[in-house]
This record gives structure tokens, C-alpha cells and sequence, in this order.
């Protein structure tokens, strides 16, 4: 019996060490808590009101990762070193870059997609950025001469070609895709799993099938295990699409890094809204009924190996929003919203009220090395109990990691938080 139970345990252990080969030639996009090389940080002078965040965010990482900021190039570096300076950094540790796009507020999902082997090579993808596609449709369905549309979304070429650009200065190989597919929902488990929005990949891809899809990704990123999942939260929506009526947000309609994340290769995290919680709000009903619907996909989901997931439901913050008049043409503030940013079908009329969304998300948090950062919502008043749940979540899940805590909500106000702000660099080994 002692023999069997060693001949037992062996087989286990070889079988678990074939699981972990890897073939050294293939490239992969590893997961967020392999090494790190950088984090690469946008600014620009046209949002000064995110100025703070970044600075945050770069102080954060100091001793733990290397830091480049990346601008157009018609914008004034000294500006923003100055304010680095001002809030006591020092400039000479960061490196910045130039390059020509529009705006480089939203990395993550423009920047590129960085692979690599186990013979230490690096490469990128250059995936397509949705918007582009998504705007033009748009405006069609506005009414507007299609290829007038086409001419008019044209005006986002230079974010297409920030992927390519940044890993050309670096001299790297670009995989070009076509695919409408974003940094923002790039979920992977570094083993081969990758977690997908349906709904909104097959809406940004209208003439591609799942099985098509799947395929582009095992071609261009080394994926080969797909798990599909339901919508994402209502915060996170398109302006055409209110879902709860009076309530409207300007988002991504549904990156994943807001609602389901891997906090390692076996275990999903999944943002939630409580049963007790739910019947106070519609937005916390909506929500409570999405993630219930992909809860109950990954209750049955496996892992890559055949095996289930562990599952740990991690609270919303407070549910923050606030009232936004609609106005004439696109011009958007803190109180307003343009009415251009609505369908005729909606029936969206000047001097309407409208509940204005903020994209809040414990799960918009960044790994990175010996670090995790966590966005806090107790400087707005959000609940210090969830805040408290939350904390105890991570403390369990990285004990050997510092928990660092930053106040995104400026940009949250814009659809995204610190995740969708920064883009990793794996370090080759």
C-alpha cells in the first residue's frame, strides 16, 4: 500500500511537471503577475485633471518597476516634468517618449500587446482599436453618407498605429491584426486561458464568428483555451445603449479588466452586487443580473487542464453618479452631455436630465512585480466596510506583495480607471 501510494503521488508529480512545459519557441502574452520590465504610463496637457493620477501611479511603482511616459509629439514634456517635480519626483528616473497619436490617455487599450518566449525574445500585436470602426457604424446609423463616416472616423488613425510605433521604437516585430480587440479585455491566465466578452466582441466584430475570432487569437496570441462570458457592467456602457432608463455612461461596453479578472492561474475574480444590495437601485439589479449570468458560466467553466476555477466574488464600490443636461452638438462637462452622442431611436432631447455614470471598479487594479494597485473609493465617500472586504481579499490572495492604494476617480469619470491608464512591459527571462 505504501508503494502504490508513492507510485501514486509520483505519476502526479510528473504529469503536473508536463503540464508546466512550455516549448521555449513559442510566444505568449504573459500574465500580469510574471515579471515586469515597465509600466508605461500616457499623459497629455488636453487633461491636466489626470495629471495627479499619473504622478500617483508613477510614485507607487517607484523601486519596484521602471516607469516610460509616453505623449504625442505636440505636446510640451516640460509641462508635465514640471508637475512631476512640483509633487517631488525626480524626472531623471522615468524615460519619455514622443511618438504621433492623438491622445495617450488610454494605453492599455491602444498600446501594444507585448509577447514573448522562453528563448527571451520579445515581439507585439497590433490589434485593432475598436472606436474607429464602432464610430463609424455610428455615425451611418445617424444618417450620416457612409462614406462621409468613413472619412470622419478617420480622424482616430493615429491611435491605430500607437501599438506599432511604440514597439518599432524598440525595435521590435509587429504582429498586425484586424481584429477589434483592446488591452482593456486581454484577461489571460499565462497558461493558455483567456477569458472573452461575448456580447461585445461579436458587436465590434459584426462580420466574425466566435470560431473566428478564437482562431485570430490563437494565431496572434498564443491562446488556446477560450471561456466566454456575459455582459459588463452598466457603468461601463456606450452612451447608445441606456440599458437603465434616465441613466447613462460613456465607457468602453464592457472591458473586462472592470467585472472579471484572474488573480492567478486557478482562481477569477468577479465583481458583484449582494442579494440585500440589489433591489435598491436598477443599476444594482442590471448589474446583479449580469454577473449572476457569467457566475453561473464559470461555476462550470474549466481550466485549460480540466480543472474548475475558484471563484471569489469581490463587491462593487458605491454606486456613484451624477445629473447631466443634454445639450447641443458633442461638447461634454462635468454637468452636460451632447446630444450628438445619442441615436435618433433613443429619443434623447435637449434639456433632458440624465443620471451621468462614473466607471467604478475595485477589479481596474494593476499587478505589477512586488506590488498591487488597488483604486480607493474612501476619498468619495464609498463604503469603508466593502473597502475593508476587499482589502482582506487581496491581502489573502498576494501576501508577499504591498497593497498600494490610488485615487482614480477623476478618471473614472471618463470610463476608466488606473488598470485602463498603465500598460505592462514583461521582462524576458
Amino acid at each position: 500500500m505504501k508503494n502504490l501510494s508513492f507510485f501514486v503521488f509520483l505519476v502526479v508529480v510528473i504529469f503536473s511537471c508536463k503540464q508546466e512545459q512550455r516549448d521555449p519557441t513559442i510566444f505568449y502574452y504573459p500574465a500580469e503577475w510574471e515579471p515586469q520590465e515597465a509600466i508605461i504610463i500616457g499623459w497629455s496637457e488636453n487633461y491636466t485633471e489626470l495629471f495627479p493620477l499619473a504622478a500617483d501611479l508613477a510614485r507607487a511603482l517607484d523601486g519596484s518597476t521602471s516607469v516610460i511616459f509616453v505623449s504625442d509629439t505636440s505636446e510640451n514634456p516640460q509641462v508635465f516634468k514640471q508637475y512631476l517635480v512640483e509633487n517631488n519626483l525626480d524626472t531623471a528616473v522615468f524615460n519619455f517618449v514622443s511618438i504621433p497619436i492623438r491622445q495617450a490617455i488610454s494605453l492599455r487599450d491602444v498600446g501594444p500587446v507585448y509577447m514573448i518566449n522562453g528563448l527571451g525574445e520579445k515581439k507585439a500585436v497590433d490589434y485593432r482599436w475598436s472606436f474607429q470602426d464602432f464610430f463609424e457604424r455610428f455615425l451611418i446609423e445617424k444618417g450620416v453618407d457612409p462614406d462621409e463616416a468613413k472619412a470622419d472616423a478617420s480622424f482616430f488613425n493615429r491611435n491605430q498605429k500607437t501599438d506599432s510605433l511604440i514597439a518599432a521604437r524598440d525595435g521590435l516585430e509587429v504582429i498586425v491584426s484586424t481584429l477589434n480587440f483592446e488591452g482593456g479585455e486581454l484577461e489571460v491566465n499565462g497558461k493558455g486561458t483567456i477569458l472573452l466578452n461575448e456580447y461585445r466582441l461579436l458587436k465590434l466584430n459584426p462580420t466574425l464568428s466566435k470560431t473566428d475570432i478564437e482562431d485570430e487569437l490563437k494565431r496572434t496570441l498564443g491562446v488556446h483555451h477560450f471561456i466566454w462570458v456575459g455582459k459588463g457592467l452598466v457603468e461601463d456602457g456606450y452612451p447608445t445603449d441606456i440599458v437603465v432608463p434616465g441613466y447613462v455612461a460613456i465607457g468602453t461596453d464592457g472591458h473586462t479588466d472592470e467585472y472579471i479578472r484572474f488573480a492567478n492561474p486557478n482562481t477569477i475574480l468577479l465583481a458583484w452586487v449582494d442579494e440585500e444590495e440589489k433591489d435598491s437601485h436598477p443599476v444594482h439589479a442590471e448589474n446583479h443580473r449580469r454577473m449572476k449570468e457569467t457566475y453561473d458560466i464559470l461555476i462550470k467553466a474549466k481550466d485549460q487542464d480540466g480543472r474548475p476555477f475558484k471563484i471569489i466574488k469581490v463587491p462593487l464600490p458605491d454606486l456613484r453618479y451624477r445629473p447631466t443636461i443634454v445639450v447641443q452638438g458633442w461638447a461634454s462637462n462635468d454637468s452636460t452631455i451632447g446630444k450628438e452622442y445619442f441615436l435618433p431611436h433613443q429619443k434623447v432631447a435637449l434639456g433632458d436630465t440624465l443620471q451621468y455614470l462614473s466607471a467604478s471598479s475595485y477589479l481596474n487594479f494593476l499587478i505589477s512585480n512586488d506590488k498591487v494597485l488597488l483604486p480607493t473609493y474612501l476619498t468619495v465617500g464609498s463604503s469603508a466596510e466593502k473597502e475593508e472586504r476587499v482589502r482582506k481579499i487581496f491581502t489573502q490572495l498576494y501576501p508577499d506583495k504591498e497593497l498600494v492604494w490610488i485615487d482614480a476617480t477623476t478618471y473614472n469619470w471618463l470610463g476608466g480607471g488606473l488598470h485602463c491608464y498603465t500598460k505592462q512591459v514583461p521582462k524576458v527571462n
